[in-house]
Protein backbone atom coordinates (compact mmCIF):
# COMPACT_ATOMS: atom_id res chain seq x y z
CA UNK A 1 0.00 0.00 0.00
CA UNK A 2 1.44 3.24 -0.71
CA UNK A 3 2.30 6.24 1.65
CA UNK A 4 -1.07 7.81 0.78
CA UNK A 5 -3.15 4.97 0.22
CA UNK A 6 -6.09 4.69 2.77
CA UNK A 7 -7.10 1.38 3.73
CA UNK A 8 -10.59 0.65 3.09
CA UNK A 9 -12.49 -1.64 5.14
CA UNK A 10 -14.77 -4.70 3.07
CA UNK A 11 -17.54 -3.63 5.34
CA UNK A 12 -18.82 -0.62 7.12
CA UNK A 13 -19.28 -0.85 11.74
CA UNK A 14 -22.74 -1.45 10.95
CA UNK A 15 -22.39 -3.73 8.53
CA UNK A 16 -20.32 -5.67 10.27
CA UNK A 17 -22.27 -5.81 13.34
CA UNK A 18 -25.34 -7.14 10.94
CA UNK A 19 -23.07 -9.64 9.68
CA UNK A 20 -22.48 -11.12 13.16
CA UNK A 21 -25.91 -10.42 14.43
CA UNK A 22 -27.23 -12.77 11.49
CA UNK A 23 -24.60 -15.46 12.60
CA UNK A 24 -25.87 -15.47 16.11
CA UNK A 25 -29.50 -15.67 15.40
CA UNK A 26 -28.53 -18.62 12.84
CA UNK A 27 -26.41 -20.00 16.11
CA UNK A 28 -29.28 -19.89 18.74
CA UNK A 29 -31.45 -21.26 16.01
CA UNK A 30 -29.34 -24.53 15.26
CA UNK A 31 -28.62 -24.88 18.70
CA UNK A 32 -32.54 -24.79 19.81
CA UNK A 33 -32.99 -27.31 17.45
CA UNK A 34 -30.93 -29.58 18.68
CA UNK A 35 -31.54 -29.09 21.82
CA UNK A 36 -35.91 -28.61 21.87
CA UNK A 37 -36.84 -29.58 18.11
CA UNK A 38 -37.15 -28.07 15.45
CA UNK A 39 -41.17 -26.71 16.28
CA UNK A 40 -39.36 -25.03 19.36
CA UNK A 41 -37.21 -22.64 16.78
CA UNK A 42 -39.07 -19.75 16.96
CA UNK A 43 -38.57 -16.10 16.32
CA UNK A 44 -39.56 -15.90 20.11
CA UNK A 45 -37.64 -17.88 21.80
CA UNK A 46 -34.93 -16.59 19.48
CA UNK A 47 -35.37 -13.47 20.93
CA UNK A 48 -35.82 -14.71 24.24
CA UNK A 49 -31.96 -16.51 24.21
CA UNK A 50 -30.51 -13.23 23.04
CA UNK A 51 -31.76 -11.06 25.05
CA UNK A 52 -33.60 -9.07 21.98
CA UNK A 53 -37.42 -8.18 21.43
CA UNK A 54 -38.33 -10.36 18.83
CA UNK A 55 -39.57 -7.41 16.77
CA UNK A 56 -35.48 -6.93 16.84
CA UNK A 57 -34.90 -10.18 15.03
CA UNK A 58 -37.69 -9.55 12.26
CA UNK A 59 -35.21 -6.75 11.23
CA UNK A 60 -32.99 -9.21 10.17
CA UNK A 61 -35.10 -12.31 8.71
CA UNK A 62 -38.87 -11.59 7.76
CA UNK A 63 -40.41 -14.29 9.12
CA UNK A 64 -39.83 -17.79 9.97
CA UNK A 65 -39.59 -19.97 7.50
CA UNK A 66 -37.21 -17.31 6.29
CA UNK A 67 -34.74 -17.96 8.97
CA UNK A 68 -35.37 -21.57 8.72
CA UNK A 69 -34.62 -21.74 5.00
CA UNK A 70 -31.69 -19.96 5.51
CA UNK A 71 -30.51 -22.18 8.36
CA UNK A 72 -31.39 -25.56 5.83
CA UNK A 73 -29.58 -24.09 2.83
CA UNK A 74 -26.50 -23.54 5.68
CA UNK A 75 -26.59 -27.40 7.25
CA UNK A 76 -27.07 -28.23 3.61
CA UNK A 77 -23.55 -26.76 2.74
CA UNK A 78 -22.02 -27.79 5.49
CA UNK A 79 -23.22 -31.91 5.41
CA UNK A 80 -21.75 -31.19 1.11
CA UNK A 81 -18.50 -29.93 2.34
CA UNK A 82 -18.26 -32.70 4.85
CA UNK A 83 -19.02 -34.84 1.83
CA UNK A 84 -16.16 -33.26 -0.63
CA UNK A 85 -13.55 -33.06 2.30
CA UNK A 86 -14.15 -37.44 2.43
CA UNK A 87 -14.14 -37.68 -1.50
CA UNK A 88 -11.40 -35.96 -1.58
CA UNK A 89 -9.30 -38.63 -0.24
CA UNK A 90 -9.87 -40.70 -3.60
CA UNK A 91 -8.69 -39.76 -6.75
CA UNK A 92 -11.45 -38.51 -9.53
CA UNK A 93 -10.16 -42.04 -11.67
CA UNK A 94 -11.67 -44.35 -8.72
CA UNK A 95 -15.21 -43.07 -8.58
CA UNK A 96 -16.17 -46.41 -7.46
CA UNK A 97 -14.05 -46.01 -4.19
CA UNK A 98 -15.46 -42.66 -4.24
CA UNK A 99 -19.36 -43.61 -4.13
CA UNK A 100 -18.83 -46.05 -1.70
CA UNK A 101 -16.63 -43.64 0.43
CA UNK A 102 -19.61 -41.05 0.09
CA UNK A 103 -22.31 -43.01 0.92
CA UNK A 104 -20.68 -44.08 4.45
CA UNK A 105 -19.86 -40.38 4.72
CA UNK A 106 -23.29 -39.33 4.38
CA UNK A 107 -24.35 -41.77 6.84
CA UNK A 108 -21.40 -40.69 9.64
CA UNK A 109 -23.15 -37.14 9.54
CA UNK A 110 -25.96 -38.36 9.62
CA UNK A 111 -25.72 -40.05 12.46
CA UNK A 112 -23.94 -37.52 14.24
CA UNK A 113 -26.37 -34.46 13.56
CA UNK A 114 -29.54 -36.20 13.17
CA UNK A 115 -31.66 -32.75 14.14
CA UNK A 116 -30.03 -31.33 11.34
CA UNK A 117 -30.61 -34.34 9.16
CA UNK A 118 -34.22 -34.57 9.93
CA UNK A 119 -34.62 -30.47 9.02
CA UNK A 120 -33.32 -30.97 5.59
CA UNK A 121 -33.67 -34.68 4.49
CA UNK A 122 -35.74 -35.75 7.15
CA UNK A 123 -40.46 -36.16 7.10
CA UNK A 124 -41.55 -31.91 6.65
CA UNK A 125 -43.17 -30.55 9.62
CA UNK A 126 -45.60 -27.36 8.73
CA UNK A 127 -44.05 -24.09 8.67
CA UNK A 128 -40.20 -25.36 8.09
CA UNK A 129 -39.63 -23.39 5.05
CA UNK A 130 -41.02 -26.19 3.08
CA UNK A 131 -42.90 -22.71 1.28
CA UNK A 132 -39.94 -21.50 -0.38
CA UNK A 133 -40.25 -24.25 -3.04
CA UNK A 134 -37.34 -22.23 -5.67
CA UNK A 135 -34.59 -21.64 -3.30
CA UNK A 136 -35.64 -25.25 -1.65
CA UNK A 137 -35.33 -27.18 -5.57
CA UNK A 138 -32.12 -25.50 -5.70
CA UNK A 139 -30.40 -26.16 -2.61
CA UNK A 140 -31.52 -29.72 -2.41
CA UNK A 141 -29.70 -30.13 -5.98
CA UNK A 142 -26.30 -28.52 -4.24
CA UNK A 143 -26.27 -31.80 -2.16
CA UNK A 144 -28.20 -34.32 -4.46
CA UNK A 145 -25.67 -33.26 -7.37
CA UNK A 146 -22.63 -34.82 -5.31
CA UNK A 147 -24.00 -38.37 -5.51
CA UNK A 148 -25.58 -37.48 -8.85
CA UNK A 149 -21.97 -36.11 -10.41
CA UNK A 150 -20.26 -39.48 -8.65
CA UNK A 151 -22.68 -41.81 -10.83
CA UNK A 152 -21.99 -39.53 -13.85
CA UNK A 153 -18.40 -40.24 -13.44
CA UNK A 154 -19.02 -43.98 -12.79
CA UNK A 155 -21.01 -43.88 -15.84
CA UNK A 156 -18.26 -42.27 -18.08
CA UNK A 157 -15.12 -44.14 -16.70
CA UNK A 158 -16.51 -47.81 -17.27
CA UNK A 159 -20.32 -47.65 -17.45
CA UNK A 160 -22.31 -49.72 -15.11
CA UNK A 161 -26.10 -52.28 -16.03
CA UNK A 162 -28.97 -49.70 -16.93
CA UNK A 163 -32.00 -50.27 -19.30
CA UNK A 164 -32.29 -48.94 -22.74
CA UNK A 165 -34.67 -45.83 -23.18
CA UNK A 166 -37.38 -48.24 -25.17
CA UNK A 167 -37.36 -50.21 -21.88
CA UNK A 168 -38.52 -47.30 -19.74
CA UNK A 169 -42.05 -46.06 -19.03
CA UNK A 170 -42.78 -43.63 -22.01
CA UNK A 171 -43.44 -41.07 -18.97
CA UNK A 172 -40.74 -41.67 -16.88
CA UNK A 173 -38.37 -41.57 -19.86
CA UNK A 174 -39.58 -37.89 -20.64
CA UNK A 175 -39.43 -37.17 -17.24
CA UNK A 176 -35.64 -38.25 -16.61
CA UNK A 177 -34.65 -36.65 -20.24
CA UNK A 178 -36.07 -33.32 -18.59
CA UNK A 179 -34.12 -33.96 -15.33
CA UNK A 180 -31.15 -34.40 -17.53
CA UNK A 181 -31.50 -31.47 -19.36
CA UNK A 182 -32.52 -28.42 -16.44
CA UNK A 183 -29.78 -30.08 -14.29
CA UNK A 184 -26.89 -30.64 -16.52
CA UNK A 185 -26.70 -34.60 -15.90
CA UNK A 186 -24.64 -36.52 -18.62
CA UNK A 187 -26.24 -39.84 -18.72
CA UNK A 188 -28.99 -41.15 -20.78
CA UNK A 189 -32.24 -41.74 -18.83
CA UNK A 190 -31.79 -45.07 -18.14
CA UNK A 191 -28.73 -44.27 -16.09
CA UNK A 192 -30.49 -41.85 -14.94
CA UNK A 193 -33.08 -43.98 -13.30
CA UNK A 194 -30.28 -46.23 -11.74
CA UNK A 195 -28.76 -43.52 -10.01
CA UNK A 196 -32.48 -42.84 -8.56
CA UNK A 197 -32.74 -45.79 -7.35
CA UNK A 198 -29.62 -46.11 -5.63
CA UNK A 199 -30.15 -42.62 -4.23
CA UNK A 200 -33.45 -43.53 -2.72
CA UNK A 201 -32.69 -46.95 -1.35
CA UNK A 202 -29.09 -44.93 0.33
CA UNK A 203 -31.04 -42.13 1.63
CA UNK A 204 -34.08 -44.50 2.99
CA UNK A 205 -32.25 -46.52 4.80
CA UNK A 206 -29.80 -43.93 6.22
CA UNK A 207 -33.19 -41.48 7.17
CA UNK A 208 -34.36 -44.39 8.72
CA UNK A 209 -31.67 -45.06 11.10
CA UNK A 210 -30.84 -41.55 11.96
CA UNK A 211 -34.01 -40.41 12.55
CA UNK A 212 -34.56 -43.54 14.50
CA UNK A 213 -36.68 -45.63 12.78
CA UNK A 214 -35.07 -48.64 12.71
CA UNK A 215 -34.42 -49.21 16.48
CA UNK A 216 -38.13 -50.93 16.75
CA UNK A 217 -35.78 -53.59 14.86
CA UNK A 218 -32.11 -52.89 15.12
CA UNK A 219 -30.29 -52.21 18.03
CA UNK A 220 -27.83 -50.60 15.95
CA UNK A 221 -27.80 -50.09 11.85
CA UNK A 222 -24.41 -50.34 10.45
CA UNK A 223 -24.46 -53.69 9.42
CA UNK A 224 -27.95 -53.56 7.95
CA UNK A 225 -26.34 -50.25 6.15
CA UNK A 226 -23.35 -52.27 5.01
CA UNK A 227 -25.80 -54.85 3.73
CA UNK A 228 -27.73 -53.18 1.54
CA UNK A 229 -24.40 -50.76 0.37
CA UNK A 230 -23.24 -53.73 -0.52
CA UNK A 231 -26.22 -54.37 -2.70
CA UNK A 232 -25.91 -51.29 -4.20
CA UNK A 233 -22.29 -51.66 -5.28
CA UNK A 234 -23.88 -54.77 -7.17
CA UNK A 235 -26.43 -52.61 -8.97
CA UNK A 236 -23.64 -49.96 -10.18
CA UNK A 237 -20.96 -53.17 -10.49
CA UNK A 238 -18.32 -51.86 -8.19
CA UNK A 239 -18.70 -54.69 -5.72
CA UNK A 240 -14.73 -54.97 -6.96
CA UNK A 241 -14.19 -51.78 -4.89
CA UNK A 242 -16.42 -52.91 -1.44
CA UNK A 243 -14.11 -53.67 1.60
CA UNK A 244 -15.83 -54.45 4.77
CA UNK A 245 -15.78 -52.07 7.61
CA UNK A 246 -13.86 -53.50 10.51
Amino acid sequence: MSPGEAHVAPYSRRERLRIATIREIKDVARTLLVQEGPENVTIRAIAREMGMTAPAVYRYFSSRDALILQLRVDIFEEMARFMRGVLGQHPEEEPGRRWISGARALRVWAIKHPHEFGLILGPWAPGLGREETKPERHMSWVFGSVFSDLVADLWRVRGFPAPEVEELDPGLARTLTVLSEDQDVDMPPGAIAVMLRCWVRLYGVISMEALGHMSFALSEGQHFFEFELRDLCRVLDISEFYEEVV
